[in-house]
């Protein structure tokens, strides 16, 4: 039985996209997890800079939602290399993939400045915030660059927790902005926020000196807030370097001093349609109704620090009667055998459970320490199948195994394969309140169309992940859910494999597939070739691999080849660092009959000290419940924190049967699903949603498949987020791309199943608008022609897929108008435009350029500019970001008055000495000729 609940979805949204679940109970925020990394070497200062930092950012933080909220407690998560003498208790569910705060190494990106990590639409959480030792630790320096590191804190928290965005200028286009009388601004929130603007590129020479003149400073030049003796209260998203700063702009008419700046050219208006930070955050639940502020209350927090602890896993196991279809078992024991053979790190503990209509425990948790423990567990798994399925069994016997010998289960994961409906009590109802009451976190592998349709629910209340294996001819999720369920909770150590490739093929029999995969320069350590041959074939392949250099590796010939037949798997593992470049290699199908064969392989980093490549993926939800479906898909392609950009990104969706699965080009071009341009994370909205009949429920699975094969893609010098620093001296500058070569990468996106009360549209049917246009910019305007230029980045006819039917192109000389009146603005047609066609859109993605003729001479009015995709069926998307510009005569030189008096003073003395010489060489040479003429006579 689904239950589909307001507190489960709320619950889930946290956990997924903010990891470690955060509580807010009678004002306080409790279990506010800090993970410090492995690298960061043992020092006991960092832990109490970390407790003095949290407890200034307590104090600033309730100021600053009008004492709503404090931070009531804090847990620190030290890694297991540190001394046990610095830890207060061992670590249950903390991990440091989980952290909502993270100390580690500075990236080459952000150096030491801080920021969070955030790529969902506004208003929703984001994912974790970054700092690093030399931050936190050196006061002056922190100090200096960033001010209170306590309001730092707060401006962070403003982002990971309210999903609201930066109010100062992160582009190089939105440092000034025109106000409605066409005088120049600078960005800012509040308007109140005073200082003076100077020319980084003409040693702080002081620019913008003429607001009303109507002309764009150069650009350069740079808004500089006065940090002491401000006016201003808000905003933090704009800097909390300012001492005045106590609070987030709003929308109090009688506050001037923190009132939002909706003409502000600046990231959070843009994202979240130029509502206030104040207005963003009062939507979230953290100030529903009925929440009184709390003003004279104690708002220090307490501090817990726990130590990180090796993952416990427990494998349950179905071994009901309906496993014995289409080798469901043996692909269980198959995938089950790699991955506690492989896949799972050294000093994971693993249990194994299996069940039928009852459950027996097979092991309680062992510690794997060398390949004879592997071995070991490996030999306990099922040996066959039973009758019955109750999934509560296996469950409750799976919580045994994590509560045996350990003082709280809490942390610990079940793994749980199934492919039937649970028919034989208990059931998955009679348990889960007790799984995440004593917080056990709960990874489902569906197995069919058969599984029972409450598993996604039972990983979504758990905080763990759902998967599907479809069964179809060239599904791999089966090995790549096994996989995902390590690599996606230890991507954080250079330890964890990454998978290189995983696909599955036909090879007819007698024939040869031949194919070939990149070691790229990250990686080589450790390197293993999967290859597992069809359950109906009673004849293994035969695998060839030639590495670059010709060195050959076959069977037989090598003491790295080996062979199960029990499995039918064939493992290649390459000694020492495998050399990088191309390797190729062969599968021969020496049976009679066709073989269906599964190609796996993996790789670590080319040592332990630096990171690999390597690809994440996510879904935006695991059970769709509202109508019309859609869903976005997310993926990232990192080495360590740095993003990778230009890469080519494909999701592959298995939907249900007859239905055959769909390829999903995922972007990283600021459109539609994909909120930031350039940051590394790819994104689009999936809506090939079909009316199957499903046996149980429609579940859909991802695989995600990225590589270099245009050759453009490379890693990010610079970015444009983070607390703003008061020297930006403090932040890497901005080198050349770094171009990566060819690599591949192959990750489980997971699945997500659709509520049996979704609607799913027929053909003919559109109920999706194209999406926001969120980038609409007005580069230049010409005195002379009357014109400005628009451009922006085209969106879809459902959503960002297609090609939209026309644009709605409009304009104001009020910003209040087009923003909150769009229908009465202007409507721009293409007898308006100079260039460009309004009625017929480029394809989603693609670049759109117009140029306006506006009838009116050059006043300095500021014109400003919305515009909106319109589908076929007439669905309006909404409107999109706003764009302005005016119209004014450009001089000719941006000297100064008394500059070009100078300068005309020196051409008339120029002229004046050239005419003195003139007249000096006449007067001369008459002179020369009258004594000339003397000497004759």
């Amino acid at each position: 039985m689904m239950r589909a609940s307001v507190i489960f979805l709320f619950y889930f949204a946290i956990f997924v996209h903010c990891r470690n679940p955060v509580y807010l109970e009678n004002n306080g925020y409790g279990t506010v997890l800090v993970a410090i990394h492995e690298s960061i070497e043992e020092d006991p200062l960092l832990i109490e800079r970390i407790k003095e930092i949290f407890t200034s950012a307590s104090s600033h933080l309730h100021v600053a939602t009008k004492y709503y909220t404090y931070y009531d407690s804090i847990t620190i998560l030290i890694p297991k290399t540190w001394s046990d003498d610095l830890k207060q208790a061992a670590a249950t569910t903390e991990r440091f993939d989980l952290a909502n705060f993270i100390v580690d190494q500075p990236s080459s990106i952000h150096g030491n400045n801080p920021y969070t990590k955030q790529f969902l639409k506004c208003g929703e959480p984001g994912l974790y915030v970054h700092l690093t030792e030399r931050w936190i630790k050196d006061e002056e320096y922190s100090w200096a660059f960033w001010g209170d590191p306590g309001k730092v804190i707060v401006h962070e928290w403003a982002h990971l927790r309210w999903g609201v965005y930066d109010e100062y200028p992160t582009q190089d286009n939105e440092h000034f902005y025109y106000d409605e009388n066409g005088h120049v601004q600078p960005t800012r929130c509040s308007e109140a926020v005073t200082g003076q603007s100077f020319d980084i590129y003409s040693r702080g020479k002081e620019c913008n000196t003429n607001p009303s003149d109507g002309v764009m400073p150069s650009s350069g030049c740079r808004f500089i807030p006065d940090l002491e003796d401000n006016v201003a209260t808000g905003s933090y998203m704009y800097t909390s370097a300012i001492e005045s700063m106590v609070t987030f702009c709003h929308n109090d008419a009688e506050d001037s001093k923190s009132r939002h700046n909706r003409l502000a050219r600046n990231k959070h208006n843009k994202q979240c349609c130029y509502q206030s930070v104040w207005e963003v955050m009062l939507q979230h639940t953290d100030f529903e109704e009925g929440d009184k502020p709390a003003v004279d209350i104690n708002v220090m927090p307490s501090f817990l620090v726990v130590q990180e602890t090796e993952l416990r896993i427990v494998l349950v196991l179905d071994i009901s009667g309906s496993m014995d279809r289409n080798d469901r078992f043996e692909l269980m024991i198959q995938a089950s055998t790699k991955y506690i053979g492989y896949t799972v790190p050294r000093g994971t503990w693993i249990g194994i459970v299996e069940f039928d209509n009852t459950a027996s425990i097979l092991s309680y948790l062992i510690q794997i320490d060398d390949m004879e423990t592997r071995q070991e567990l490996i030999d306990l798994l099922p040996d066959g199948t039973g009758s019955g399925t109750s999934i509560g069994s296996g469950l409750e016997a799976g919580i045994e195994v994590l509560e045996e010998g350990w003082e709280t289960p809490a942390g610990g994961i079940l793994f749980l394969i199934t492919d039937g409906e649970e028919n034989t009590p208990p059931f998955i109802d009679d348990v889960i309140d007790e799984l995440v009451e004593k917080e056990i976190v709960v990874d489902t592998l569906a197995l069919s169309d058969e599984a029972d349709p409450g598993l996604a629910e039972l990983s979504a209340e758990t905080g763990g992940t759902a998967y599907w294996y479809s069964e179809s001819d060239d599904s791999t999720a089966l090995h790549d859910a096994f996989t995902d369920t390590i690599t996606s909770r230890t991507s954080s150590s250079t330890d964890t494999p990454v998978q290189l490739t995983s696909y599955k093929t036909s090879i007819d029999a007698g024939d040869i597939l031949s194919e070939y995969i990149y070691i790229d320069p990250t990686i080589g350590r450790h390197t293993v070739f999967f290859i597992f041959w069809d359950f109906s074939g009673n004849i293994p392949v035969d695998v060839v691999i030639k590495a670059p250099d010709g060195t050959i590796i076959v069977d037989g010939d090598s003491g790295e080849y080996y062979r199960d037949d029990s499995t039918h798997t064939i493992i290649i593992t390459i000694n020492g660092v495998a050399q990088s470049g191309q390797w190729t290699y062969d599968i021969t199908n020496t049976d009679t009959d066709d073989q269906t064969v599964e190609v796996s392989i993996e790789s670590k980093s080319v040592d332990s000290s630096s990171y690999p490549l390597r690809l994440q993926s996510t879904v935006g939800s695991e059970l769709i419940t509202e109508s019309p479906p859609l869903v976005v898909i997310y993926a990232e392609v990192l080495r360590g924190y740095e993003q990778v950009l230009g890469a080519n990104v494909i999701a592959t969706i298995e939907r249900p049967s007859p239905f055959q699965s769909i390829d999903l080009t995922l972007l990283d071009n600021g459109a539609g699903s994909d909120i930031t341009k350039d940051d590394g994370v790819y994104s689009a909205y999936f809506i090939e949603f079909v009316d199957a009949n499903c046996e149980q429920a429609c579940r859909y699975g991802i695989q995600v498949n990225s590589d270099n094969t245009d050759g453009e893609a490379y890693t990010k010098t610079t970015s444009s987020t983070g607390a703003m620093p008061t020297d930006y001296g403090a932040i890497p500058v901005e080198g050349d791309p770094n171009l990566i070569g060819d690599f591949g990468r192959v990750t489980s996106g997971g699945s997500f199943q659709v509520d049996d009360s979704v609607h799913i549209p027929g053909i003919g049917d559109d109920p999706y608008p194209p999406s926001r246009i969120s980038d609409l910019e007005s580069p230049t305007s010409d005195y002379d022609e009357q014109t400005i230029t628009l451009h922006w980045t085209a969106v879809g006819d459902d959503l960002d897929q297609g090609t939209a039917h026309y644009y709605d192109l409009r304009y104001s000389t009020s910003f209040s108008d087009i923003l909150d009146n769009f229908e009465n603005a202007i409507q721009i047609t293409n007898k308006d435009l100079i260039s460009g066609d309004v009625l017929s859109p480029s394809p989603s993605g693609s670049s759109e350029n117009v140029t306006v003729w506006l009838a009116t001479s050059g006043t300095g009015t500021t014109y400003y500019f919305g515009v909106r995709a319109v589908d076929e069926a007439n669905n309006k998307g909404d409107v999109s970001t706003i764009a302005q510009n005016t119209i004014v005569p450009i001089p000719s030189s941006g000297l100064a008055g008394w500059e070009i008096f100078l300068i005309c003073l020196a051409c008339i003395t120029v002229i004046a000495v050239a005419v003195c010489a003139i007249l000096y060489m006449y007067w001369q040479h008459k002179e020369n000729t009258k004594v000339g003429v003397a000497d004759k006579a």
